[in-house]
């Protein structure tokens, strides 16, 4: 889904803002100045700090083919802005995702999500595109941040089955050479029916190459959330 997945046959340093790329949103880092390779950043990324609802709405299937259709940005975000005035899908996480998917590397890519980083209830798939959207720019300790609290959201929804973040996690496990952390992701990763795309599998392996300890201590201690 979104461009990062193909199905599946079987079942660093401090990160540093982009030209025109802001930090955000301002709320998750308790200071700007906390470094991947301070204790603290460990306990950040494993303390919740988005509120996570139940989210019963679904996309229907004629409005499911009208987002299919869209061809440009401009027009998915016309009728994103049509979707999000109509009370049956505002703040719907789903319509967030595709309309990130039409501006994937810009600057309106980070906003859209942040956007629904504070409207939608359902926060775990934003989380997890929060995570991607960093991969891409090549900030490894601030895409773990996000992908820690979204699978963190998902256990607490009862949703982790559907956590892709997981599938991102197993990847930079291996990277980090954490094998244990490698397994205990995969029970999750392997409820689902789709797996990284190799752009991206590759993408993580470049980017987790050179991890501090605090990003150790999150990915262990999210494996033993998994492994109770």
């Amino acid at each position: 889904m979104f461009g990062r997945f193909k199905r599946n046959r079987a079942a660093q340093r401090r990160p540093v803002s982009t030209a025109g790329v802001p930090r955000w949103p301002l709320e998750v880092w308790r200071r700007q100045d906390l470094a991947p390779d301070s204790p603290e950043y460990a306990a950040v990324c494993l303390t919740p700090a988005f509120p996570e609802h139940d989210e019963p709405r679904m996309l229907d299937d004629a409005t499911l083919r009208r987002i299919v259709a869209v061809r440009s940005a401009a027009e998915m975000d016309r009728l994103a802005g049509e979707l999000s005035a109509d009370e049956r899908y505002a703040g719907l996480d789903t319509v967030y995702g595709w309309l990130v998917r039409a501006y994937l590397g810009t600057d309106r890519e980070l906003e859209v999500i942040e956007e629904g980083l504070r409207s939608c209830p359902r926060k775990y798939g934003v989380l997890d595109l929060a995570g991607t959207a960093m991969l891409r720019r090549g900030r490894a300790a601030d895409a773990l941040y996000y992908w820690a609290q979204s699978v963190t959201n998902a256990e607490s929804a009862g949703e982790a089955d559907d956590a892709t973040a997981y599938d991102f996690l197993i990847v930079a496990a291996r990277a980090m050479a954490e094998p244990a952390a490698v397994l205990a992701f995969g029970v999750r990763a392997e409820t689902q029916y789709i797996a990284l795309d190799d752009e991206h599998t590759d993408l993580v392996s470049r980017v987790f190459r050179r991890p501090t300890d605090p990003m150790r201590v999150v990915v262990r201690g999210l494996a033993e959330r998994v492994l109770g």
